[in-house]
């Protein structure tokens, strides 16, 4: 049974996003992984079964702990699976498979009882995983920690680093055990490969993780009356997600020592944690900040660990959302964060529905045909309408069709609205032509630094070419096109070429280098027509897309129109949508993990002006003749 059946959404979700990233976690395949632990184990174990599943890795998990009854928190489908298997800490030795990785999350992200029993059992515990390490020499051997090693978090200004440590407060029974699991585990990885990561406060969705704060987000979630310890000194919280995305990255990067993760933005008192639930919950949140209390938490300073390469992925807003969201019980198949674009996504939308329609008046006007494409066309599919958190519209035309929308959408656009063509206006250097709402502002991190180019609201339109009919010609049709598309991207925004390939960069880079800007262009698109005349081409391939490395697809996918509903409205589809869909997207049913849904563009500036409460009105409706 695939995890996705035996985990809910949110545990599915922080579970499957360490495959989601850019760095695939390949490293991991075939190993035997040793976890130790208690809830933090137990969440790692899932994870890796869900790489298993998703990237066909074949790891093998061994998951050990000596808490009582602690193989009854387990998901019994989960251990029907043959990739976990559980044992008591105490029996460790009777493991005979080889060992590649140890990773004991010990006291990390658990609740501490402080008396002796507890002391023993973790120190029984670690020394069970370094004992198994020192005899069996795994290739690597990682203790997760947390903030709470820090001991009291001092002035309220105070970042602990790594090599710092804070006052001890007085009897403190968990800060102590927490710095003799470190100080033991350092003296005895001496001669082995090993790690240690000190973990901001773990939020996690469904974990079961230890952090504080559940009862907080339980209350927000019910909308009902809750107390929190105000603190003067920071707080670093983060995610499950990017705790065992760092796992992996010190892994895989062969990094020793210790480093402190939190998540991004995610680094607050817990007056500014209240703050961050109300700016998303509104009057949900019910929350009486109180005095006299102790909340246990450290600000981190995690600049080690960035200056290594490693950079966390979701932010405080987020975490909070998904925490929150996890107790509420309504469908979670339309989730979406409301942070995102401050509240304006469903008047995006409405925008993004009336381009639509303008566009299917002029196509009808002219016999044009279009279609809705990318993540459009899988709305259509899958939610009869906008992927509810996707905040742009993609169509797709043939190149006839599209050649000759751009001749006529210049006299036929309303007022206000405007076509860029790469081929005609010289500010503006994707391969694709955009719609814009002139007297808006929605530009990306990266679009803003063009300020001679429109950068109103946009709607973009993409060109299906033809390609080569042997693989190899497709693949050098792709080659070509990557290349000139580096070369334009790369030059346009000021940009060393960075492919993957070191001698290929190097090539891009001196290509970008002597040609001029417009040529390069010019080059793209004869490059994307180079196939335009070939009578008998069975294929086309996405050469404006982002699909453009997988070469071509069978021309018939795009021979014959259907319509969808979407948003209510019959919108133009491929016959063969589902074969187009697959093509592109494989499973194009499976929803994405919750945190990977949000908003398309990195928005920087953003102004959408008359259009901020957009409705789609019965008399613009009845203009276009619906």
């Amino acid at each position: 049974m695939r995890m996705k059946d035996i985990l809910n959404v949110f545990q599915f979700d922080w579970a499957m996003s360490p495959a989601m990233g850019e760095e695939k976690p390949d490293k991991l395949k075939n190993k035997s992984i040793l976890i130790s632990g208690h809830e933090t184990a137990l969440a790692l174990a899932y994870t890796i079964m869900c790489l298993n599943d998703k990237l066909n890795l074949g790891a093998k998990i061994f998951l050990c702990s000596n808490e009582e009854n602690f193989e009854e928190k387990i998901i019994p489908e989960a251990l029907e699976r043959g990739d976990l298997i559980y044992n008591n800490i105490n029996y460790i030795d009777d493991i005979k498979q080889k060992i590649d990785i140890i990773i004991h999350t010990g006291l990390c992200g658990a609740k501490i009882t402080p008396d002796y029993d507890t002391y023993e059992m973790e120190m029984q515990a670690l020394d069970a995983s370094l004992t198994l390490a020192e005899t069996r020499k795994p290739e690597k051997i990682i203790l997760l920690s947390d903030s709470r090693v820090y001991g009291k978090g001092g002035n309220k200004f105070r970042a602990f680093a790594e090599t710092e440590m804070g006052a001890l407060p007085e009897n403190s029974f968990s800060v102590n055990l927490m710095r003799t699991i470190e100080s033991v585990f350092a003296e005895r990885c001496k001669k082995l490969n090993s790690a240690t990561i000190r973990a901001g406060v773990i939020l996690g969705a469904d974990s079961g993780i230890y952090n504080g704060v559940e009862d907080v987000f339980k209350a927000v979630a019910n909308g009902s009356q809750i107390s929190l310890y105000s603190t003067e000194n920071k707080i670093s919280f983060v995610y499950i997600t990017d705790v065992f995305i760092a796992l992996y990255y010190l892994y895989s990067k062969k990094l020793n020592g210790v480093y402190n993760v939190s998540g991004a933005d995610s680094t607050v008192s817990t007056g500014g944690l209240a703050a961050a639930l109300h700016d998303i919950f509104g009057a949900n949140v019910k929350i009486n900040m109180i005095e006299n209390g102790i909340f246990k938490g450290n600000e981190l300073n995690c600049g080690k660990i960035k200056f290594a390469g490693f950079n966390p992925t979701i932010d405080l807003n987020t975490a909070l959302e998904l925490s929150v969201m996890s107790y509420k019980k309504e469908n979670v198949e339309n989730f979406r964060f409301e942070h995102e674009h401050m509240g304006r996504l469903d008047a995006i939308q409405q925008v993004l529905m009336a381009y639509l329609l303008e566009v299917d008046k002029i196509c009808k006007k002219h016999n044009i045909t279009w279609y809705l494409g990318g993540g459009t066309l899988l709305g259509a599919a899958r939610h009869q309408g906008f992927i509810p958190w996707d905040d742009d519209v993609d169509i797709m035309m043939l190149r006839e069709d599209y050649d000759k929308f751009l001749e006529v959408a210049h006299a036929e656009l309303p007022e206000g609205m405007i076509l860029q063509d790469p081929k005609k206006d010289k500010t503006y250097n994707y391969a694709y032509a955009k719609l814009r709402l002139t007297n808006t502002m929605f530009a990306t991190d990266f679009s803003k630094n063009h300020k001679g180019m429109n950068n109103g609201f946009a709607f973009d339109i993409f060109c299906h070419d033809k390609t080569a009919n042997s693989k190899l010609g497709q693949k050098i049709h792709s080659k070509l096109t990557l290349f000139w598309l580096a070369c334009v991207f790369n030059k346009w925004n000021h940009r060393k070429a960075d492919n993957g390939n070191k001698f290929q960069s190097v090539i891009t880079d001196f290509c970008k280098t002597i040609f001029p800007l417009r040529f390069s262009m010019r080059m793209l698109l004869f490059t994307l027509e180079m196939f335009k005349h070939k009578k008998k081409a069975r294929y086309l391939y996405d050469g404006m897309g982002y699909s453009v490395h997988k070469g071509g697809f069978d021309k018939t996918f795009l021979d014959n129109e259907i319509r969808l509903d979407f948003c209510g409205y019959k919108m133009p589809v491929p016959a063969k949508y589902k074969e187009y869909l697959t093509n592109h997207y494989g499973d194009y049913m499976e929803l994405a993990p919750l945190s990977t849904r949000i908003m398309g563009h990195d928005i920087t500036l953003s102004d959408l002006n008359e259009y901020a409460d957009f409705q789609i009105s019965n008399k613009e409706l009845r203009s276009k003749g619906y």
